[in-house]
């Protein structure tokens, strides 16, 4: 492969107009991935978390009313849901009857803003395909009295997989086309914060605490007990956790390194080397997993970003566009935690965690297994089974806009333990779902009134 120095040069061409700290940033993963670097971590190295460094939630038991005035808060909102067959911001899907998730959030301000009697400022981490699509949504545009409601995550160029250059495709001479583009994951949240000068005016208007969350988690929710064990233990980046299930074996798990600094570290799936698959997906090892709900002291940050580029752990996502072989250099706002020595690792209750990754998800959390609480959490309705139904839909459903054609009536599963559909089942009138039931639809569309009952408890059907 060539030397790295006519790769840089071509970084900095196409990324030509961006701020120096991106550009920056950028090429040092790059150089790395030049040097030899998988975004692989080293299993030698991996330790085991020490006693200290985690603390239960529910042994947290105080709160300072007065540290609400130093918080904001920040949603990740850039995804489009492509996995989900849309293009636009995935926040607008519905996920209760009459409330997108948009809905949800603001109903979730409203309450702590009055609780508190602060108007604690409320930010969006946008791309450019969603900035529109929030900034246009009821009262979104005006949330905060002096700050934005919204700033942009970056974009990076692709890169081609043989040569680590910035991607360039035939006929493609336009070097701002999409997709030659990525976003860089969003562990970008933390330059873009500094780059758009959002950090910096954050801290001068007196805020000191920011809790950061994934925008189609609604467990997510502000609990004063967390900043209020910051301030008193002087810690400056905290994330939360909570106990792995089967359905988990995938999220990402928190170490401590046994060689150099000896930080608590994070690694994610696309980081496990060849080989420690299984030990990755030992519950007995990793007990815990990471629900991307963070919290961030603000001058900490500043301060770590004056010293340097942030080294977070590099994430290499080997792609394909226009029939080439690409590589996206991503990384993971949960490995900021590696970024400083004052952490703390909170266990928090499974409540704080119900994401819509798929359509699967979302059956789930429309359905009445799910409840708003008083905090607008979305959380498991206490008269259910207590464990989350297992949904599995087949690929009819895998598309919002075919789901919402198929689930017209959402089941009632209060006590379902597990539900699979196989092909095109209309929900076409109101049922109730009990223990394990699997409807089949053997000859197209098949509508599950024709089946002449309202209620399947453990048994098996063909439409």
């Amino acid at each position: 492969m060539q030397e790295f120095s006519k790769i840089e040069n071509a970084i900095k061409t196409r990324m030509a107009g961006q701020p120096a700290g991106i550009i920056e940033d950028f090429t040092e993963k790059a150089k790395l991935v030049h040097a030899g670097a998988t975004g692989k971590a080293d299993w030698a190295n991996i330790g085991d978390l020490r006693e200290d460094d985690q603390v239960k939630l529910a042994d947290l038991t105080e709160t300072d009313q007065a540290l609400y005035s130093k918080l904001v808060l920040v949603k990740l909102n850039g995804g489009l849901g492509t996995s989900m067959g849309l293009s636009k911001a995935k926040s607008l899907i519905g996920i209760r009857k009459d409330k997108t998730f948009f809905d949800v959030i603001l109903e979730q301000l409203q309450v702590i803003r009055e609780r508190t009697g602060k108007k604690i400022p409320l930010l969006f981490m946008n791309s450019f395909n969603t900035q529109a699509d929030t900034l246009n949504y009821r009262g979104i545009a005006k949330l905060n009295d002096d700050l934005p409601s919204d700033f942009l995550q970056n974009m990076v160029p692709r890169l081609d997989a043989g040569t680590l250059e910035p991607l360039e495709i035939n006929g493609i001479e336009d070097t701002s086309h999409p997709d030659l583009w990525c976003p860089p994951g969003h562990g970008d949240i933390f330059l873009s914060l500094k780059e758009t000068g959002l950090l910096d005016k954050l801290i001068e208007q007196g805020y000191e605490y920011a809790f950061l969350s994934n925008g189609d988690n609604l467990g997510a929710v502000v609990d004063g007990r967390i900043i209020t064990m910051m301030a008193r233990q002087s810690i400056d980046f905290a994330m939360e956790v909570t106990p792995k299930t089967k359905a988990d074996i995938k999220g990402g798990v928190l170490y401590r390194e046994k060689n150099g600094a000896q930080r608590i570290q994070l690694l994610e799936t696309a980081q496990v080397p060849e080989g420690h698959m299984p030990d990755f997906e030992d519950i007995n090892r990793f007990e815990f997993f990471s629900i991307n709900n963070l919290w961030v002291r603000l001058p900490a940050l500043k301060e770590r970003l004056r010293q340097g580029p942030l080294s977070l752990s590099l994430i290499v996502n080997p792609k394909e566009v226009g029939g080439k072989k690409v590589l996206q250099l991503e990384c993971a706002m949960g490995s900021g935690i590696g970024q400083f020595d004052k952490t703390k690792v909170i266990e928090v209750p499974r409540s704080r965690f119900a994401p819509v990754k798929k359509c699967d998800d979302l059956l789930v959390r429309r359905s009445d297994a799910y409840i708003l609480d008083e905090n607008k959490a979305l959380v498991k309705n206490p008269q259910g089974r207590g464990v989350e139904p297992v949904v599995k839909l087949s690929d009819d459903y895998k598309k919002v806009a075919d789901f919402e054609r198929l689930v017209q009536e959402v089941p009632s599963i209060l006590e379902l333990e597990e539900l699979v559909v196989e092909g095109p089942v209309l929900f076409d009138i109101p049922v109730t779902l009990k223990g394990k039931v699997k409807f089949i639809a053997q000859n197209g569309t098949a509508k599950i009134s024709k089946l002449g009952k309202t209620s399947f408890e453990n048994e098996t059907l063909q439409l």
